[in-house]
């Protein structure tokens, strides 16, 4: 039996969308599933039969969202060796620093004006 505590513990306050925005940063893609709202994340992984999968909701209010990123982060810690934590604290940081001020005055790294 999988102990899904500390993956639920590190999913806490993590959106989907942030961990998806560290995924996609880290060569996985994203297609759309047959339910709106919904992507499917893969990646291939050397050594296995085929691609690592699994879903993510990319629009909020997903009841499910938490269990979905904590799901996402047992899968990540098995493919790069990593602790949940750990892949969690850097989706957050990435996150973060998305939300920072650019080089550019008065503008954010999320503005496509800038």
């Amino acid at each position: 039996m999988i102990d899904a505590g500390p993956s639920l513990e590190a999913a806490r306050g993590l959106a989907a969308t942030e961990l998806l925005n560290y995924l996609l940063a880290r060569g996985w893609t994203a297609r759309p599933s047959r339910i709106d709202g919904i992507s499917i994340v893969s990646k291939n992984v050397p050594g296995a039969d085929g691609p690592a999968e699994f879903i993510l909701p990319v629009e909020p209010g997903w009841e499910e969202e938490q269990r979905r990123v904590a799901d996402a982060l047992r899968t990540i810690s098995a493919i790069e060796g990593r602790p949940v934590t750990s892949i969690a604290d850097d989706a957050r940081t990435l996150a973060s620093d998305d939300r920072q001020p650019s080089s550019v005055a008065g503008g954010f790294r999320d503005d496509p004006e800038n």
